[in-house]
């Protein structure tokens, strides 16, 4: 009898797997393709790999400072004034989601009175409602 539960019970399980699982998984999948075909096509090999290494070649990251300019909760405005202070002012401009704002923040600042003299610029200009935040900054590298 309890032989009998024991098949039943391997039975039950063969029965009731996910349908995921009957065939094999490696010649279903195909490869994922390195870069976009066209890409490929033109230059004959695979792009990524040397356009990825070209860009981490060339930027790299450190702790600095950020202006915040604005934060909302609301994307379209964050959308709309993000893009109305990447016109007007030529600097870095990056919109960052911490939950559950949208923070629009100016600028890659190695010290934090480089990060003050801007803030203080900006204030002359107009702005207000502007402040310091310590942030990992985008440094790039001269080619």
């Amino acid at each position: 009898m309890k032989q009998i539960k024991i098949y039943l019970f391997f039975l039950a399980s063969l029965i009731g797997q996910d349908s995921l699982f009957w065939f094999d998984m490696n010649t279903v999948r195909d490869p994922i393709p390195k870069t976009p075909k066209i890409i490929d096509q033109i230059f004959n090999t695979s792009q990524l790999k040397i356009l990825d290494s070209l860009k981490n070649a060339r930027i790299t990251s450190q702790d600095g400072f950020r202006l915040q300019i604005f934060e909302t909760d609301n994307v379209e405005e964050a959308n709309l004034v993000f893009n109305d202070y990447k016109n007007v002012l030529n600097d870095s401009i990056y919109m960052i989601f911490e939950a559950p704002l949208y923070k629009i923040r100016l600028g890659n600042f190695v010290t934090k009175r480089d990060a003050d003299l801007e803030k203080n610029k900006l204030e002359k200009k107009g702005y207000s409602g502007i402040w310091l935040v310590r942030s990992r900054i985008n440094i790039s590298k001269s080619p």
